[in-house]
């Protein structure tokens, strides 16, 4: 899954690229959107493992906490109905490097899909905007081999940012996921807190 969101990315982005250069968009918000972003950012996570005793009962045990910094990429796809609002579908990801249960050095990838909305506060750049989403969270290890089936629940995100000029916008955002997934009477679930800063570009 994660693989085939990096290959959706770039897509995106060289679509954007030669949509800009060839000036198929009018410099209004209101339209199709199309954007991405890429910045540092911070996730910090417990885990927690879950048996359940086929004779009833059952038994939790749940990690210290892990703060880990990395890179974190933002895609929007959308419609701006104005100016002013936009509504779309993002997908942010944290991506970071960890030692997992057996000893490896593995790159995550914590993700968060949404269904998001955002507003500016001035019609045209420069503008500060507000945005917030709810959806669905992922966690994956998508450069290993074989991997393990991806983690999903709930998700959600909040925040903003500033368009200093057309298309061009800084932005940072604080987002919350606990995706889990469950075999054979053993759940394993991630409770994972993001904050993301990055340098973004939308077209329209």
């Amino acid at each position: 899954m994660a693989k085939k969101y990096l290959i959706w990315v770039f897509v995106g982005f060289i679509l954007f690229c030669l949509a800009s250069n060839a000036h198929a968009w009018d410099d209004q918000r209101k339209g199709f959107l199309l954007g991405f972003g890429i910045g540092p950012g911070f996730t910090s996570f417990t885990q927690k493992v879950t048996v359940d005793y086929f004779g009833g009962g059952t038994e939790s045990v749940e990690s210290d906490r892990e703060n880990k910094v990395g890179v974190m990429t933002d895609f929007k796809i959308g419609y701006a109905p104005d100016n002013s609002w936009a509504i779309y579908y993002t997908s942010k990801v944290s991506w970071f490097g960890m030692t997992n249960a057996l000893g490896s050095d593995v790159t995550i990838a914590n993700g968060l899909g949404a269904v998001a909305v955002s507003y500016w506060f001035n019609q045209q750049a420069p503008s500060p905007f507000i945005a917030g989403g709810i959806g669905f969270s992922t966690w994956s290890l998508p450069f290993e081999d074989n991997p393990p089936d991806t983690w999903m629940g709930a998700g959600l995100f909040a925040g903003g940012g500033y368009e200093f000029t057309r298309h061009w916008s800084i932005e940072g955002y604080l987002s919350w996921g606990k995706p889990k997934d469950k075999e054979f009477g053993i759940e394993v679930s991630s409770n994972a807190l993001s904050v993301m800063f990055t340098v973004n570009v939308l077209g329209y």
